[in-house]
């Protein structure tokens, strides 16, 4: 299966569960484009456990300890350009991850369908240009 292909199961399984009212914390289903990997989640708000939110999550880098400070900063400036759509993070495991996400109440097939596809866009190119700076 390639890499296309399995984004694409993917984003047909999750549109699938979402017509029949399944998307549901606790759905997890991993995700690629190009050579970003990652994962779309179901997770209780943490703010509001009564409500979900869908999580798309792809893995860009680890960050690198002697050029962390740059990086962080480079990290920010890029979170500029995102527009509020998506931001990078780090994980506990001192991964740079590019992470999005939208409520599940009122969502439809084609806001699903863009945050899940541009998130991973974007993580595809962003990881490439990222390792080229700062290297792995």
């Amino acid at each position: 299966m390639t890499a296309t292909s399995s984004l694409a199961v993917a984003l047909s399984e999750l549109l699938d569960l979402l017509e029949s009212r399944s998307l549901k914390t606790g759905v997890q289903m991993p995700i690629q484009r190009g050579s970003a990997t990652g994962f779309v989640v179901v997770i209780p708000d943490p703010r509001d456990p009564a409500h979900e939110i869908v999580e798309v999550r792809l893995t860009i880098m680890p960050v690198p300890p002697e050029r962390a400070a740059d990086l962080l900063r480079r990290l920010l400036e890029l979170n500029a350009t995102l527009h509020g759509r998506a931001a990078f993070a780090l994980t506990d495991e001192d991964m740079v991850v590019l992470t999005a996400g939208r409520s599940t109440q009122d969502l439809d097939p084609g806001e699903l369908v863009d945050v899940v596809l541009w998130t991973a866009e974007q993580a595809d190119y962003f990881d490439d240009v990222l390792l080229a700076e700062f290297g792995a």
